[in-house]
């Protein structure tokens, strides 16, 4: 069998050579057809035409390229590229129950003949156009400096217009910009890019169908210093009725956090009610009184998270009257002549003390002690 293969070898080669050359100069004057195919790009046009009629579209199953076929000459076969077709679909032809569009092709090669096109309709769906006006939101991200508390936000515009498919708008709540806060400790401004968020606040990511009618905003934002002031009350004006004394002033909140500039709060320590507010004329009982702490913050300086409004309670007790028995054995005398001796017509004295209850309830009899001046009395 090896000695066939290897008689006339070199005939057999020779014979090969040959036969690859006729077939060559068959194909070179024959020249005949062989088929091609492309990927072409697929163009929308005259889409103006459903905007025209506030409606939006979109290519079902995101159909971007087509693959376009072909006859061409082996000869010319090298001559053909991507760049001599123009695949299209042209939407002023759309057939609106299926909403099928053909595609077409442009030829810029004469060469090319029996030209189609993979898929040869794309279908199109057409949805309502919603022009919808929304206010600019700030969303803080992270927390000022310890310190310092974040100011109200200037946003410019205060207003866009989100324009898109009906659909795609509705799911829009919000939008605004985002400003990243962390360990702040100055005043903040620029410009940041306008985003749409749900209705759980996270953000929404677009597409190209969606179009705001600004895409950046500029902003400030204060940075303002936080300060914790101690309430002070002056003593109240006027005079409890007879009976009655006054004890002190009673309230939930001794001191309260404020936010301002660090000019305004720099040489402030606390808040002044002053007593014409605090006025005891008469009382018999507690009196409340209600405050607002705005009339009385300084200048340029702003609650932080507490009610404006403080009641506090001016305490009013009755005063109790309590005898004691004092012996007038413990009557001292002053100025007693030793000349003479002294004594009393009677064995004790009773002594009548007003004042607090509590304050009552630290006395007793032995506690008391009494003097009488006995320098001016004769025999």
């Amino acid at each position: 069998m090896g000695k066939r293969l290897t008689n006339n070898l070199g005939l057999k080669v020779i014979s090969v050579f040959l036969a690859f050359f006729v077939w060559l100069a068959v194909v070179n004057i024959a020249n005949p057809e062989t088929d091609g195919s492309r990927e072409i790009p697929l163009e929308i046009v005259n889409g103006n035409v459903l905007t025209a009629s506030g409606k939006t579209y979109e290519i079902i199953g995101d159909v971007d390229t087509v693959v376009v076929s072909y006859k061409i000459r082996v000869q010319d076969s090298g001559s053909v590229s991507s760049s001599d077709f123009k695949a299209y679909v042209d939407l002023a032809e759309m057939y609106e129950p299926t909403g099928a569009v053909p595609v077409k092709i442009d030829v810029n090669n004469s060469r090319v003949s029996s030209v189609t096109a993979r898929p040869s309709v794309v279908r199109v769906d057409t949805e309502d156009l919603q022009r919808k006006q929304f206010e600019l939101t700030a969303y803080l991200e992270g927390h000022a400096a310890s310190g310092y508390r974040e100011g109200n936000v200037t946003i410019s515009p205060t207003q866009i217009y989100v324009s898109g498919p009906v659909s795609l708008v509705g799911r829009i709540s919000t939008v605004g910009i985002s400003i990243n806060v962390e360990g702040a400790d100055s005043d903040m401004s620029g410009t940041l890019p306008i985003r749409c968020y749900d209705s759980n606040g996270n953000e929404i990511e677009l597409d190209d169908r969606i179009t705001l009618s600004r895409t950046e905003a500029e902003y400030s934002l204060p940075i303002l210093r936080t300060k914790n002031l101690t309430l002070n009350f002056e003593t109240p004006s006027g005079t409890v009725a007879d009976g009655y004394r006054y004890t002190g002033i009673e309230s939930s909140v001794n001191s309260v956090e404020v936010v301002g500039l660090k000019s305004d709060l720099a040489e402030v320590s606390s808040i002044t009610i002053p007593q014409s507010v605090l006025n005891l004329s008469g009382a018999t009982g507690d009196r409340e009184v209600t405050i607002d702490l705005n009339d009385y913050l300084p200048e340029g300086a702003q609650l932080m998270g507490t009610d404006s409004e403080l009641t506090v309670v001016l305490k009013v007790e009755a005063l109790e009257e309590r005898t004691f028995e004092l012996p007038t054995s413990r009557i001292s005398q002053v100025g007693a002549s030793s000349l003479y001796s002294y004594q009393y017509d009677q064995d004790s004295i009773q002594v009548v003390v007003r004042g607090l209850t509590e304050d009552l309830d630290q006395l007793n009899e032995e506690s008391l002690t009494a003097e009488v001046d006995v320098s001016d009395m004769e025999p």
